[in-house]
């Protein structure tokens, strides 16, 4: 009879299991929390990064590794770089925090701007997205 619960045990324990495997290649990991109005808006999800390229993402809250789609406008370091790169200071507002130990981008914002149109102003609103980034692990 204990060798049953032992074995119930063991399948319930490696059916939960959400972490990633030890096996896998990654090249640095990183938590990131997006602000912006979508469904991961606010969420810390840690990032794995493969070449440049977010190859999984778990939410910190519950463990659970999500989806593509669910993590898929998320940046890698490169990808903030780059966003940092294509923004135009003339049409958006542009705010970015350096990390001081490993300087990338802890903190990038971006809004766009108000655009006038003889006596109109045009503001977008909701459109502004920013992104929080933390415990760059290298592998």
């Amino acid at each position: 009879m204990k060798t049953i619960y032992f074995l119930a045990l063991v399948f319930l324990i490696s059916s939960c299991d959400t972490s990633i495997d030890v096996e896998e290649q990654f090249d640095y990991t990183i938590e990131q929390q997006m602000g912006c109005f979508c469904p991961q808006g606010g969420v810390w999800l840690k990032l794995y990064v493969v070449n440049d390229t977010i190859s999984k993402a778990i939410r910190l809250s519950d463990n659970t590794i999500l989806s593509y789609d669910e993590f898929k406008f998320h940046k890698s370091i490169k990808g903030l770089f780059n966003q940092i790169a294509v923004t135009d200071t003339s049409k958006f507002d542009l705010v970015v925090t350096m990390d001081p130990t490993n300087l990338y981008p802890s903190y990038l914002y971006y809004n766009p701007k108000p655009v006038v149109n003889g006596d109109t102003v045009i503001i977008i609103e909701d459109a502004q997205q920013s992104f929080t980034t933390r415990k760059l692990i290298k592998r």
